[in-house]
């Protein structure tokens, strides 16, 4: 009985298995598209608010991107990813996300911090401007 109990339950496992590699016909992508790929799509700092930030540097490895922001001054909702923050005059932000969470961040000019990615605003809570790079680093490429 056990045996037989096994073969079966082997078969069924191998018939799962060659079944999941057949697609009649070819399968769409998954998830299916309940939302639009616009609405996933990264919010990128440069296209959201070309006023306040700027591209400094570009190449295969990093991306550094400026932002400078007059008191009071605010970025609309973005998608930071991770980079290396230096802070060339001094920085008092406030990043707030979608769902309210508030992160107050101060750094002295010069001082360097890293910074996880998430979708936030920025505020900058200072009375005098500031002014920061972002050096985010790109995906390392496989042909090296």
């Amino acid at each position: 009985m056990y045996d037989r109990d096994m073969r079966l339950l082997l078969f069924a496992v191998l018939a799962l298995s060659a079944y999941g590699q057949t697609r009649f016909p070819p399968e769409k992508p998954f998830p299916p598209d309940i939302v639009s790929p616009e609405a996933l799509a990264r919010r990128d700092p440069l296209k959201i608010d070309a006023q306040h930030y700027r591209l400094d540097f570009e190449n295969e490895h990093v991306r550094a991107i400026r932002l400078t922001l007059k008191a009071d001054e605010a970025v609309p909702m973005h998608d930071d990813v991770d980079a290396l923050a230096v802070c060339i005059r001094e920085c008092h932000l406030r990043f707030t996300r979608p769902d309210g969470h508030i992160q107050d961040v101060h750094m002295e000019s010069g001082e360097t911090r890293w910074l996880y990615g998430d979708r936030r605003s920025t505020r900058n809570l200072n009375t005098n401007p500031m002014e920061m790079l972002f050096i985010e680093v790109k995906a390392a490429s496989k042909d090296r």
